[in-house]
């Protein structure tokens, strides 16, 4: 299968790089800025205004109606940048929902429309307990019941965000997003019965982890830039670091995990695309060779630093920080390996 990108896809996934890297630096992801500042609306419309945000929709629905290959790529040009808005659960999840049930003009498909044409921006949040990221980075939580469960009832709630219980605040864990313990009575909600079936729900669900794991490798692959800068900067006993096996080699072998990860996530996306039947297998092992690989790098950049790197305030501590928080809610690799389990023995 040929990986390569066609000019189309190169042309979207350097002019998303560009644009994340001008308009949210790793500065502005230490801020961890709320919705309800000016400057983050305005991001997200820009994003809208790009075509971002539409990928995965229907014209219909104000979008482009593109792939899971385009989607990747531009989920893995936020993640260089720690993109604190919801992308994954916006621009992947809602669309692919929409996109395998059988109600395509209901308040799904508004909530769609709100999403491509940059007026909402929707986290997910499965089930009505639990953690929540970006809780106070987007204009509502849509809670999600039943997706994970193939004979369970699939419903759908929309939370707006001043709704969600206190208290809402700067991760502990990671400082570039804000989070939230959701704790909300389910009888109060207006929940949406969304009919879909259970290769449906697999399939989007699939798409929205996928996305996740390419913002995982879009931080491993930044951390990875700054390793290799700096090695190539620092000198010691009159030779730059990096000329020593004992950091060339372990950058070597983290760029053949950043490698062999971007393949199995490409090549995942292309299955989901093409609906190729071993998709649900691309799928686990793009997820567990992401998790492992940015998992690697991120921990070989605090090594190649030396102490400046395990410093508390170097920028090598939020992608090490960004990429355990997502791996955690992917459910790390022991849920990859079962999801791989799954599929083998199906």
């Amino acid at each position: 299968m040929d990986f390569a990108l066609n000019d189309e896809q190169q042309m979207l996934q350097e002019s998303a790089r560009r644009f994340f890297s001008e308009r949210h630096p790793l500065s502005r992801a230490r801020q961890a800025l709320p919705w309800t500042d000016d400057s983050q609306r305005a991001l997200w419309q820009d994003m809208a205004g790009m075509g971002w945000l539409g990928l995965l929709a229907s014209d219909d629905q104000g979008g482009l109606g593109l792939g899971m290959g385009e989607a990747y790529l531009v989920a893995e040009a936020a993640g260089r940048q720690l993109l604190n808005l919801p992308l994954a659960a916006s621009t992947v999840l809602l669309p692919l929902l929409l996109q395998e049930s059988t109600q395509q003009d209901g308040q799904l498909a508004s909530w769609v429309e709100e999403m491509a044409t940059g007026r909402s921006a929707f986290n997910v949040g499965f089930g009505d307990t639990g953690h929540l990221d970006h809780a106070q980075q987007c204009s509502h939580q849509l809670l999600v019941h039943g997706l994970d469960l193939p004979e369970a009832e699939v419903r759908l709630a929309l939370l707006p965000v001043d709704a969600i219980p206190a208290p809402i605040q700067v991760s502990a864990f990671d400082p570039t997003l804000r989070d939230a313990s959701l704790s909300v009575n389910s009888s109060s909600l207006d929940w949406q019965v969304l009919e879909i079936s259970a290769q449906g729900r697999a399939y989007a669900l699939a798409g929205y982890r996928l996305a996740r794991a390419a913002e995982l490798l879009g931080a491993a692959a930044a951390a990875l830039d700054l390793s290799c800068a700096y090695a190539k900067q620092r000198e010691q006993f009159g030779k730059a670091i990096g000329s020593y096996q004992a950091i060339k080699h372990q950058l070597a072998n983290a760029w053949m995990a950043l490698d062999n990860a971007r393949l199995a996530a490409l090549y995942a996306a292309a299955a989901l695309d093409g609906r190729r039947a071993d998709w649900p297998f691309a799928c686990a092992a793009a997820e567990l060779t992401a998790i492992e690989g940015a998992q690697q790098i991120t921990r070989n950049c605090l090594q190649v630093h030396g102490g400046l790197g395990f410093t508390w305030e170097h920028d090598a501590h939020l992608y090490l920080k960004r990429v355990h928080h997502v791996s955690a809610r992917l459910g790390g690799c022991e849920a990859a390996y079962g999801l791989i389990e799954e599929t083998v023995c199906a």
